[in-house]
């Protein structure tokens, strides 16, 4: 009878150990932004940006945005138009595997597309990557977003 009631449990505690499913949660904080270079003078400013997928899943169709915030009496708020960043190889779409890297250019033509410059906070722009994650079957959509000077790891 011993025996019996050993192997029952025994036999249960191997089945809710085993059937445990402890997944791996997709946590957008393990995507690494690092400013690699910026340039800057009163007529353009550029960055090179590079993204590093630490999530443990792969990251595909990425876009890259940055935009400079509208100066408010109280602050900032965002701006709808922003300006797309390119990867140098130019595949689209741009993936990103687990444990790999890219890095985005952006070029922003400051004196001859904004041309009242004192209206946006060019010292803090704000970046958005927007993208999908392969989950188990299928790929699910992500964003970040917030200020470059935040995300960034320098």
């Amino acid at each position: 009878m011993k025996n019996r009631l050993l192997i029952i449990l025994s036999t249960v505690l191997f089945v809710l150990v085993g059937c445990s499913s402890i997944k791996e949660q997709f946590n957008d904080g393990n995507i690494v932004f690092n400013v690699v270079d910026t340039e800057s003078t009163n007529e353009m400013q550029a960055y090179t940006i590079e993204i590093i997928n630490k999530t443990g899943f792969d990251l595909t169709h990425l876009t890259f945005n940055l935009s400079y915030p509208i100066k408010t009496s109280n602050g900032s708020k965002s701006n709808p138009f922003g300006i797309e960043g390119k990867i140098d190889n130019s595949t689209v779409p741009v993936n990103i595997k687990s444990g790999e890297a890219t890095t985005f250019s952006v070029f922003a033509p400051i004196a001859e597309v904004f041309s009242d410059t004192d209206l946006l906070d060019f010292e803090n722009p704000s970046v958005k990557l927007k993208g999908y994650f392969k989950g188990e079957n299928r790929e699910i959509p992500f964003a970040v977003s917030g200020y470059l000077n935040v995300l960034s790891n320098n």
